[in-house]
């Protein structure tokens, strides 16, 4: 899905194109209702739940290209959660971290070959719940109070997004462009594919 309109970064801002792996359902289900409740109780901003796997400025036509090719890649992609963790970040506010993962950075890896402006890009595997400025107090007890899902988490669909970096503050998120979204297909190297994507059992989270 393309969308004609663009945004304008703040002066401080540059555009990048982010590369998402997007959860299956009912998954996703799921974390869209643990993301609408923190948005209705902190006052925070909607947004819907991803794990980047690469970004970098772009044009259209290339990220596109892309991304049908990284979804040749996995039919889907699993991985495993370890923790909930937060920050100081406005990105990274509250968010679950995840196991490194073998098929997460194949297509990383692949982006990359793709376009050396994504080349200074750091996979780091985590998931956000919320994007809100909280005392680190308040950011705790949440961590310590919420309840998310636990078992594997399964990603079917890759989503391109035109963002404004560094994403410090909720109009950014409002000014979020699809550049393009297709499902994981998993067509070539169906073996070597597999092996990537292999099932694992989570630990227990463990908040922090």
């Amino acid at each position: 899905m393309e969308i004609e309109s663009r945004s304008q970064p703040q002066p401080h801002c540059h555009l990048e194109h982010s590369f998402w792996l997007v959860p299956a359902e009912p998954l996703n289900g799921q974390l869209r209702a643990i993301i609408g409740q923190l948005v209705e109780k902190y006052d925070a901003i909607d947004f819907e739940p991803h794990v980047t796997i690469s970004s970098g400025p772009s044009d259209d036509v290339l990220t596109q290209t892309i991304a049908r090719g990284i979804s040749s890649l996995c039919s889907r992609v699993e991985l495993i959660p370890l923790k909930l963790e937060h920050s100081s970040a406005f990105a990274k506010t509250l968010f679950i971290q995840f196991q490194d993962s073998g098929a997460a950075r194949q297509m990383s890896d692949a982006i990359k070959a793709l376009n050396a402006r994504c080349a200074n890009y750091v996979l780091n595997p985590h998931l956000s719940l919320v994007y809100k400025t909280m005392p680190i107090a308040m950011r705790a007890e949440i961590c310590q109070m919420l309840d998310v899902p636990k078992q594997t988490y399964v990603f079917d669909r890759v989503r391109a997004i035109e963002t404004e970096i560094p994403l410090t503050e909720p109009a950014q998120v409002k000014r979020w462009r699809t550049v393009f979204e297709c499902r994981l297909e998993g067509r070539q190297r169906g073996v070597a594919a597999s092996r990537s994507c292999h099932r694992a059992e989570p630990p227990d989270l463990v908040p922090r």
